[in-house]
């Protein structure tokens, strides 16, 4: 049987605080001690339970009534737990239930300690004053040192969902002071140990404000002296009674709430620090890191080589035949796939590839490219070798980019896990003589952008060593189409115009962007139609009669209405107009609808001239493409 006993408030010069030596609370303004309202732990038994979906069948429960509060006091400041024995602490979670039936832990399972409770011990509200750290280990016959503790709601597999079965992972100082009867449970959440309690009192004050972070975070990501990619992701480890942090970056704080921040910072090199903060004030900060930002990342178009797998070297384990550097080695692996480059790029920004098994011994591969005209240009060479000698002997697994500045260099040191990280990294040419076999040290910006076949060789000049290569690919700038792009001649008229074609811009599928045709120096006071056809595939432009001007537009074209010039008569001040957008959404169903992204079209103007052949003359012509 648990023995309860009603509590009391014995007045001394005012409340009688109770108090345990060095626990005493600033909030607190008197407590209700129990009177051997203690008992066994667990009730029955020796503890059980599936943590936390089924409830251990035999918790203990101590009553304690409180019958008056002191005055002034709105909240619960303090539970206080006497003459506490127990095997294992992690084993027990200890509920405060209020006399409306409201469950509240105050201290579940802390650290998963195989120690021991034997004392007096305090339980206070998070962060509110001096409070005894948990230990970093607790094991054995050792005892978990009697005296002040923050509550705690359980940490990793051990944390207390809140709300389940009705029992909230409530702070002490926001439950409400009342009298009534007030019940401390104590669940035993495995078999095979036993403890008892002697007493249990209860305080009440008033809510206290946070103290102050006493400790500065450890910070963790960029670490110190790390090349970082934009944007940026810090992060460092969580503080005691931190509500927020301030990063400090380059000098420039911003307060945020959580332990990571993104931003993007400007190449080169900057120094970050952070500390924990909350309504009371800030800790110190942390011991500041260095780090070098470099450029985001160029944009680019990839083009992937499909499924394109293969051992390096294609057989044997590498160096077959090979003298550095006037033999190339036999069996290199070799694969290609034919790319069409995006529409208006201008270079070769990244070639990224993939060892999808790893290769050891880095420092044996030569990565060559080869582009369709069949010049052979040196993307990787022998990292970490001197002419000919043995390079680093670390290893190449994951994906990897190459680009011609953008990135980080290749390491000159293996790291401790002996695999390159997977990052963006630079050409490097290493000790190749550039021209050498035909293969140029060229710099991707300069390699020629063209439509075919390119190929991928990766040679291995030392023995011993394989790997898979599970896939490659090229990326391009990602420039706009050129264009709107005029071409062909325009005829001269009559009174000595040169009708020019001109426009607003090319045109888009999703005519989120506007193109309107103009028609300058046309004759004045003429009427004209402005054609067009889709196809304009080695098409020679043909003349029209006898006259000056050509038709530049392929057959077959399609007519868009007519209109008047404008202008004076024998002037060459007539302009015609259209605005494509509209004349498209006007007339559907018109030859080219619907349009696509990358889709061509070829413009030109006629207008009437009567003294002239045919009566009539034309512009020069305009190529449109159509963007997205």
């Amino acid at each position: 049987m648990h023995r309860n006993a009603t509590s009391r408030f014995a007045l001394a010069a005012g409340f009688s605080l109770a108090l345990l030596a060095g626990a005493a609370r600033a909030q607190t303004l008197g407590c209700a001690v129990g009177a051997g309202n203690g008992g066994p732990i667990p009730a029955t038994g020796t503890g059980g339970g599936t943590y936390p979906t089924v409830l251990p069948s035999a918790p203990s429960s101590f009553a304690l009534n409180v019958a008056s509060l002191p005055p002034g006091a709105s909240v619960v400041t303090e539970v206080r737990a006497r003459g506490l024995t127990h095997t294992w602490v992690s084993d027990l979670q200890f509920v405060l239930e209020d006399p409306s039936g409201a469950l509240h832990n105050v201290f579940v399972r802390a650290g998963g300690f195989s120690c021991d409770f034997n004392g007096d011990y305090v339980f206070i509200p998070p962060c509110t004053g001096p409070a005894l750290a948990l230990p970093v280990t607790c094991t054995g016959s050792a005892t978990l040192t009697a005296g002040t503790y923050d509550q705690n709601f359980g940490s990793g597999t051990l944390a207390w969902p809140t709300g389940t079965f009705g029992i909230n992972n409530t702070r002490l100082d926001s439950i409400a002071a009342t009298t009534g009867t007030w019940t401390l449970r104590v669940y035993d959440w495995a078999g095979g140990d036993i403890g008892a309690l002697t007493s249990f009192d209860l305080c009440f004050g008033t809510p206290a404000g946070p103290a102050v972070p006493s400790s500065a975070p450890t910070l963790l990501t960029p670490s110190n002296g790390a090349i970082a990619t934009n944007p940026v992701t810090f992060t460092w480890s969580s503080v005691d009674c931190a509500a927020s942090y301030d990063i400090d970056i380059d000098g420039v704080v911003t307060n945020v709430p959580g332990t990571s921040f993104a931003a993007p910072v400007a190449a080169g090199p900057h120094t970050w620090t952070v500390r924990a903060t909350n309504s009371s004030g800030a800790g110190p900060f942390a011991a500041p890191f260095t780090f070098q930002a470099s450029q985001p990342p160029p944009s680019s178009v990839c083009f992937a080589n499909g499924a394109a797998v293969g051992p390096v070297p294609a057989s044997g384990t590498g160096g077959s035949g090979s003298v550095w550097p006037s033999v190339l080695p036999d069996f290199p692996y070799s694969t290609s796939y034919i790319v069409t480059a995006p529409l208006g790029a201008t270079q070769l920004v990244k070639v990224d590839f993939n060892f999808g098994t790893q290769h050891t011994w880095a420092g044996d591969l030569f990565f060559v490219l080869t582009d369709p005209t069949g010049a052979q240009h040196n993307l990787l060479h022998r990292l970490g070798s001197s002419n000919g000698s043995v390079g680093l002997n670390c290893d190449m697994i994951g994906p990897y980019s190459i680009y011609e500045s953008f990135g980080v260099p290749w390491p000159t040191t293996c790291p401790p896990s002996t695999d390159i990280p997977s990052d963006n990294y630079t050409q490097s040419f290493g000790a190749w003589p550039s021209g050498l076999h035909g293969i140029f040290n060229t710099p991707l910006s300069a390699i020629p952008v063209s439509n075919g076949l390119w190929t991928l060789t990766i040679y291995d000049w030392s023995g011993g060593d394989t790997g898979v290569l599970g896939g490659w690919r090229l990326c391009f700038d990602d420039g706009a189409p050129v264009g709107p792009t005029n071409y062909c001649t325009a005829g001269t008229s009559t009174n000595g115009c040169n009708a020019t074609m001109g426009a607003s811009g090319n045109p888009s599928a999703s005519q989120t962007t506007p193109c309107v045709l103009t028609v300058s120096q046309v004759e004045g006071q003429q009427n004209g139609i402005l054609f067009y056809g889709l196809d304009n595939a080695a098409f020679t432009p043909t003349p029209w009669g006898s006259g000056t001007s050509w038709q530049c537009v392929r057959k077959p074209t399609q007519r868009t209405g007519a209109q008047t010039s404008g202008g004076s008569a024998g002037a060459c001040d007539g302009v015609l107009t259209l605005d494509w957008d509209a004349w498209q959404l006007a007339v559907p169903n018109r030859p080219g609808s619907p349009w696509g992204s990358g889709d061509k079209v070829y413009v030109q103007a006629w207008f009437r001239d009567p003294p002239a052949p045919r009566s009539s003359n034309l512009s020069d012509a305009i190529e449109l493409t159509y963007l997205p």
